[in-house]
């Protein structure tokens, strides 16, 4: 059980009159009966298919969710990004009636305390009603109906011009590589083929312009997109729009929910998991590579050098060759 489950749990009565609770952000896999809960909501596809058995329809991974009626309470869990945390709070806070209590969990190593202060955009009386096992638990009564939540003014539209090719990107707070392009994936997108074929997955994708950019330079494949993170496939699908190509863009924990095999990789995956560092579910996709990806297809992998993927790509394919790098980064190349 994650600390901040436990924190609410040893809660459970402050949560225990409310008739209509709502829950954003919950942590995987963790037991939520305890706050019997009215709606659930996620923007983390991982997140959603471990409660998914548990919830069923009380879960929802989604940026569109319109109750039938407004909740008395919310609880929003820390997220990473303190841009992510402030959408989700513009996402709920329309579906609260006037004088509901916001709660705010989280870790003091995620920036709780200074996170807590966004509570003050929706009522004067926040305060910190728990500190234990290294985390807080803030709560605000919300003042005043809030507005109609706009999708749509939290994207962001950046140009990008690499290697005479000009695309747009969409942005969004809480995605990798927001606002800006990031070394790692400049360096994979200068060193990327230019005669790749059939369906090439851009696995990871976030804003989507990774996947974009190799779409450009070769123009006949099909483009496959995947990521965990809603936010991160609204992007990437309007990164795609915005860039005039076409693809298929879906949520999919690792190769969980790509079907068939693919003829290409292109990636520069994951290895943040919250406020933490995760390298396994990069380290399943390489083991799996091999079991879903057509003979003599090619995997390009950017990642940061402290990162031990050669060794498991080699382990793998049978050989991992480095193509170009960095100090900080190095794209690993090898076929199926």
């Amino acid at each position: 059980m994650q600390l901040s489950t436990q924190v609410l749990e040893r809660n459970a009565q402050q949560f225990s009159e409310y008739k209509n609770l709502l829950i954003m952000n919950p942590p995987e896999n963790d037991d939520l009966d305890f706050l019997t809960p009215e709606k659930v909501l996620t923007l983390d596809y991982r997140v959603y298919l471990s409660h998914k058995n548990e919830l069923e329809e009380l879960i929802e991974f989604s940026l569109s969710h319109a109750p039938s009626t407004l909740y008395d309470g919310a609880v929003v869990v820390l997220p990473k990004s303190k841009g992510e945390l402030d959408l989700m709070l513009a996402y709920i806070a329309p579906m609260l009636e006037v004088g509901a209590d916001i709660y705010l969990v989280g870790e003091k190593k995620g920036g709780i305390a200074s996170a807590s202060k966004r509570l003050e955009n929706y009522g004067s009386n926040s305060s910190k009603l728990d500190s234990a096992k290294h985390c807080q638990l803030w709560q605000v009564s919300l003042e005043e109906k809030a507005k109609a939540f706009d999708l749509d003014s939290w994207i962001k539209i950046i140009d990008i011009s690499f290697n005479n090719i000009d695309m747009k990107v969409a942005a969004i707070p809480g995605v990798f590589s927001f606002a800006e392009l990031d070394q790692g994936t400049a360096l994979l997108m200068e060193n990327m083929f230019t005669k790749l074929e059939g369906r090439i997955l851009d696995f990871g994708c976030g804003c989507g312009v990774l996947g974009a950019y190799t779409k450009k330079l070769n123009p006949e494949i099909q483009l496959e997109m995947v990521d965990i993170n809603l936010l991160a496939l609204i992007c990437a699908q309007k990164t795609v729009e915005l860039s005039g190509i076409e693809a298929k863009i879906y949520p999919s924990d690792g190769w969980d929910d790509v079907q068939g095999r693919v003829n290409g990789v292109v990636t520069n995956p994951p290895f943040h998991r919250g406020i933490g560092t995760e390298y396994q579910t990069t380290e399943y996709f390489i083991q799996k590579a091999k079991d879903k990806m057509a003979r003599y297809a090619p995997l390009l992998l950017v990642a940061n050098t402290f990162l031990k993927y050669a060794a498991i790509i080699e382990k793998t394919f049978g050989r991992c060759d480095v193509l170009a790098e960095t100090t900080k980064f190095r794209v690993y190349k090898a076929f199926r």
